[in-house]
């Protein structure tokens, strides 16, 4: 399984690189990849938006880095070049600022591919991640002009319940604060 960290967006709503923000004696960041690596040996982390500080805060750390030249036209962007860099290997997409995301929502997610094709994190009913595919998907991805959201609901996807790391991430100043207060209120999600 390769794990695609999306870490390129321009973090507009913090108003500052929110992955390079600290929380638990390390950045964001380093938080997911270090959980990322605990579930797979193969973890990517796209790159774009301050790509020098994003790897100097990614040193000591065995991962692949992919810098995407587009990032700044989104996060599908992004997505795509993370997708196109996967070997012949099942993939799965996790967005950098997720630094409550455990083993666990990893391992749940991925018992959901035994019997669906794609599988995604929910949190009391709101989508989440990891979303992850079997390696059939790379190709129609790569080819499919609509939104992931879009190419998404075309599927069965097997949903496994995870913890609330799956949908809280540190998108927003309210949000980063929830996340180092230890206040896990979903309502800063909306």
């Amino acid at each position: 399984m390769t794990i695609i960290v999306l870490g390129a967006g321009l973090s507009r709503r913090m108003g500052e690189n929110k992955l390079l923000l600290p929380y638990n004696g390390r950045t964001i960041i380093k938080s997911v990849i270090t959980t990322a690596l605990s579930f797979s040996d193969d973890v990517m982390v796209v790159l774009g938006y301050e790509k020098e500080r994003m790897e100097e805060a990614l040193s000591g750390l065995d991962v692949r880095k992919v810098y995407c030249p587009d990032y700044i036209e989104g996060q599908k962007t992004s997505t795509l070049c993370g997708i196109e860099q996967v070997r012949n290997d099942d993939f799965a997409i996790v967005p950098g600022d997720l630094p409550l995301l455990t083993y666990d929502d990893y391992a749940g997610t991925y018992e959901m591919l035994s019997d669906h094709s794609i599988a995604r994190a929910v949190c009391s009913g709101i989508p989440g991640h990891p979303v992850m595919f079997r390696k059939e998907h790379r190709e129609k991805l790569l080819g499919f002009s609509g939104s992931l959201k879009e190419y998404l609901a075309m599927y069965d996807i097997g949903r496994y319940n995870g913890s609330i790391g799956t949908v809280l991430d540190a998108d927003t100043p309210q949000r980063y604060k929830a996340i180092v207060s230890g206040n896990r209120d979903l309502s800063v999600l909306h």
